[in-house]
């Protein structure tokens, strides 16, 4: 985050399928509002370990929610209202593609920035980058080709 010169204090982000919560720690140490998400058997560890490592230390606490993409959970969440949205090694499983493409497109608005890390593992992983690409201007904003990690930005067209 820090290499991309991102300023993230006092904005909102929403970390996608956050795991251990890494990213959602660093934002939220960084200044951030954050939302963490995650849903089955990862929520407990974002649950345990966001607080833990952010307690004392972050200007705003952060929130951990449940969110299974594509599903009746993002009623809770109201749409559009994050100046970022974020997601680490989110982009593996086929078969969330669609659910996750659902799930981005109902909380980003027209402001929001997406950013999303990981290995870019086969050519269906390719594809779904290609359908961001119709409703989003889709950059790699960093690139390590010996360990195939990329993180790409992301900001949603005006006709989308």
């Amino acid at each position: 985050m820090e290499q991309t010169e991102l300023e993230l204090e006092d904005k909102s982000v929403l970390e996608l399928g956050a795991g251990t919560g890494l990213v959602s720690i660093v934002a939220s140490l960084l200044g951030a509002k954050v939302t963490t998400t995650d849903c089955g058997e990862t929520l407990p560890c974002a649950r345990g370990n966001v607080p833990r490592n952010t307690e004392l230390r972050a200007k705003h606490a952060p929130v951990v929610r449940r969110l299974e993409w594509g599903s009746a959970d993002l009623e809770d969440f109201g749409p559009k209202q994050y100046d970022y949205i974020m997601g680490s090694d989110i982009i593996y499983k086929e078969e969330t593609f669609a659910d996750l493409y659902k799930t981005i497109m109902h909380l980003a608005g027209t402001e929001t920035v997406l950013y999303l890390a990981g290995r870019i593992r086969f050519s269906v992983d390719e594809d779904f980058l290609a359908t961001l690409k119709q409703d989003f201007y889709l950059s790699c904003v960093y690139e390590d080709t010996v360990r195939e990690v990329y993180i790409y930005r992301g900001e949603k067209l005006r006709n989308s």
